[in-house]
This record gives structure tokens, sequence and C-alpha cells, in this order.
């Protein structure tokens, strides 16, 4: 039986691409391992977004070339969408160059070495590397097929659901549309069923995602509160969360809607990407002044409960010291809970790339720590105001000592040296665990999406990934928590002689 092992690169919508791809290998009996050393075939899915996304994807490509032997190697995704001529000219180690969304044709040439360029089915005796050119389309015509009976790169208890693909927005900072193409939603009798397969297998939290997951629906009569609905009566469900909203392309009367169903997390990723009118407007993005401090304050009126994520972008073409500084004073009004940030990239082919009044690295680099560091104290106060509750968590992972996740989980228990505590004689509680063998349960709460934003730690004590748990903040970072079970804060006290 030949095996495939998927390297994945970019976000997690990308990541719902791999896993597709490993479903349409194993309905042709390929079993899809972990395990590169295990593999027959090696497919790299990568991203092209911006240029550090395109740097980590030639210096992995690359790494995989210098060790591949006489495997397969297919590189595939947003990078080769864009490249394949170039990365088929560059890297005669690899077999198969694809865009996005190939999953059936990429099989076809793995199984069969069909050339890129011919029919499902050819006789074509296999040729490694492939004569044809890269296999690549107009990305408004391809069909996300194989969505649906995935192996999950994800721990076995959450799952990623992309509802879309494409996009509508024409921000001028972005390639999506270019790569991507524009708004396909699917639809919701497909989701629904996908689902009910996910929660057969396991699945009790999956995470909606899409380029623009506010404009679900749009192009098809169908709409998102439709779809959220439908999800929440999927029996097995517990828990799901939205990602990838545009404030102003939804109204808050429609998120009120979706937040009072039951198995809704009362968590919102909305991206603002700046608070500068001007710097909006040279962006081009949807919203305007829908997207304002009194959208998310209406929001949290009803839910102060509420988690709110967003990402900025520093250093637009024209950014000025004014503009940095209505960022942050939205954000010290709005507070959000996670804010990820990250930098202007000139992307040729988008408006962006063409406007003067470049911004130099390093005052980028300047405001970026500026607009983190206060995000650190607004995040910091946030937390606090949970220490001593209690929240429902499931366990992500179990750390066991000597692991190289334990160095990772080590950082953060070091972390809560630092931090707030309910009760400070428990800070030397840390100090145990670190000079202990005891093993760790990571754990996420309603507050943090899966990997997006912190996690809960606590000792495990018979924890298992997918458990889920009542568990009692008792220290807080701007990240993370130390939990201990309901009711036990004494649960580890830990050797502190």
């Amino acid at each position: 039986m030949k095996r495939v092992f998927c390297a994945t690169l970019g976000c997690d919508k990308n990541l719902v691409d791999s896993e597709a791809l490993l479903g349409r290998f194993a309905l042709k009996g390929v079993q899809p391992v972990n395990d590169p050393d295990a593999a027959d075939i090696w497919v790299l899915n990568t991203c092209g977004f911006i240029d550090a996304a395109r740097a980590d994807s030639e210096e992995t490509l690359q790494s995989l070339i210098e060790s591949k032997e006489d495997r397969t190697l297919v590189v595939c995704g947003c990078w080769s969408q864009e490249h394949g001529d170039d990365i088929q000219t560059r890297y005669p180690g690899v077999d198969i160059v694809a865009g996005v969304g190939q999953f059936d044709r990429v099989v076809a040439a793995c199984l069969d070495g069909i050339p890129a360029s011919g029919p499902a089915g050819s006789n074509a005796a296999p040729v490694f590397p492939l004569a044809g050119p890269p296999i690549v389309e107009d990305p408004s015509v391809v069909n996300y097929t194989g969505l649906v009976g995935r192996p999950l790169l994800t721990p076995p208890h959450v799952a990623f659901v992309k509802i879309g693909e494409g996009c509508n927005c024409s921000c001028t900072f972005c390639r999506i549309p270019i790569i991507r193409g524009k708004l396909r939603s699917r639809e919701i009798s497909e989701i629904v069923s996908e689902v009910h397969g996910l929660v057969a297998a396991g699945v009790t939290e999956i995470q909606l995602v899409s380029q623009n997951t506010s404009d679900f629906g749009r192009d098809t009569g169908q709409n998102l509160v439709e779809l959220v609905r439908a999800l929440d009566g999927v029996d097995g469900l517990r828990r799901m969360r939205l990602l990838y909203l545009y404030a102003g392309l939804i109204s808050v009367d429609d998120l009120r809607r979706i937040l009072e169903l039951e198995k809704v997390a009362p968590y919102l990723e909305i991206p603002i990407q700046h608070a500068s009118p001007r710097i909006l407007k040279a962006m081009n993005r949807p919203g305007g002044p829908k997207a304002s401090p009194a959208f998310f304050a209406a929001l949290r009126a009803d839910r102060p409960d509420l988690v709110l994520r967003s990402t900025a972008l520093l250093g637009f073409p024209g950014e000025e010291e004014d503009d940095v500084s209505l960022l942050a004073d939205f954000l010290a009004e709005v507070e959000f809970d996670h804010l990820g940030t990250y930098r202007f990239s000139l992307e040729q082919g988008t408006p962006s790339a063409e406007m003067p009044d470049r911004v130099p690295d390093e005052v980028i680099h300047d405001r970026e720590a500026l607009i983190m560091d206060l995000q650190a104290e607004i995040s910091l106060g946030r937390q606090q105001a949970r220490l001593g509750r209690t929240f429902s968590a499931v366990v992500d992972e179990v750390v066991r000592p000597g692991t190289d996740e334990a160095e990772e989980t080590g950082r953060i228990l070091e972390s809560f040296h630092d931090g707030v505590w309910v009760d400070e004689g428990e800070r030397e509680t840390v100090n145990g665990v670190l000079r202990s063998e005891v093993s760790l349960a990571l754990c996420r709460s309603y507050h943090f999406g899966y990997d997006l934003d912190g996690v809960v730690v606590m000792p495990a004590d018979n924890l298992h990934p997918g458990q889920w748990v009542d568990v009692e903040f008792r220290a807080v970072t701007a990240f993370d928590v130390w939990a201990a079970k309901k009711g036990n804060p004494d649960q580890w006290t830990g050797n502190l002689d």
C-alpha cells in the first residue's frame, strides 16, 4: 500500500484543502501518514499570500527536495497557483506542480503518471518528473470537491469547516481574489452533511472559515444565519466558532441572532486591519464607518462575555504616526481580547504596489511593537476579569515530560511567574511543576480559538484529548491561563523544597 504525507503552510483554509487532498488519496487506497519517513508520496501545500509566506514555501520545498530520495514530490496550493512554471523550472526535483483545488488530478498524476495536461483516466505510462505543464486552472472555475470524508490534520475532536471559497472584496493590498477567485459559497445541505460526518467520527467542536465568512450565501441566495442555525441542530456537536467575519458586511442584529444559538461560542473573529479612515479608504476595506467602536460595543451590550479577535496591518503606504495613534485609540476603546498584527508586503498586481510613500521597514517594526505592547495590556485586563471563575474547556493535548512539546509548554509555565494569580501563594505552584515529572493538559475554554490564541494549562490528572472538563482559572498572563479542576485549586502543589 502506498502512503502519503502532506506538509501544510499558511492558513486554516489551506489546512482544509490538505485534508481534502488526503481524502481523495484515501479513496484510491493511499494511506495518509503523519511520519514523512514512512511515506512514498510527499505533498507540500504552499502559501503565497505575502513575501514571507512565499519565502517559507521556498525554504520548506528545498528541504524536502534534499531528502526526497525516490519519493514522488508534489507542490500545490497558493504559491504554485501563481508561480507554477517558475517552480517547475527552478526545482527539477519536483515531480508534480499544481495550483489550488486540483485534488483529483493530483491524485491521478501521482498514481498513474498522467501528464499535467492529460485527461483523468489516461493510460499514459508513469514518467517522473512529469513532462506536462503545471496543473493550474483559472481559480474561478475550480470545483472544490472532496471536502466531505476527509482525514483530519487537527486533533480528532476539533475541525475547521470551510464554508466557501474566494472573495468578492477588492482590498488593495490583498492577492486572495487573484489566487482564489471570486466568492463561491457551498450549499448549506452539503456543509450540514459534512458536519454530521465529522461528529460521527468524534468531532465535538468546529470552526467555520472562509475568505469572508460574512458574505456566505450572497451568491446562492442563502445566508450565514441560516447556515449556523442549521448547524446548531446537529446532535453531538458541542461548540462552534465563527472566524473571518467582516464588520459592515453583517449586521449587529444578525450576529445577535447567531450568538443566541446554543452551540455558538461567544467568540467572533472580525479583522479590522486599521482604524484610520484615511488608511481604510486607501485599503478599500469593506464596512468603512460601520466598523466603528460603536459596532463592537453593540455586540457586547447584551453579551459582556463576548470574546473578540482581530488583526491589524501596519505600514500600509502613506501610513503616518497620526494614523497609528488612531489605531491605538480604537484598540483601547474596543478592547479586543486577541489581536494579531502583520506588516505590509508589496504584492505585484495589487493597487497598493503602485502607491507612493512606502513606510521604511524599521518604522513598521517600531509601530508594530507599540501596538502589540498596548494590546498585551488590554488582553491581560480582559483575562484578569476571569480569574477565579469556572469555565468548560476541552483538552486538546496531553504533554508528557521529556518530549519536544514539554519544552514549549515549559516556556508557557515560566510566563506565569509574571502573571496575575487568584492567590499569590499559588505562584510557587509553577515552580513545583517545572521541577516535577508531571504530565500537563493543554486545553481551551471558549475564549481561545484552536491554533489561533493561547491555551489553558493544567495538570493532566488522568485527562485525555477530547475530554471536556470544568476548570477554574487560577492565574493568567496576556495570552494563557493556569487552571485547576473545578473546586480543587490545590490539584497540584508540587515539591517546593
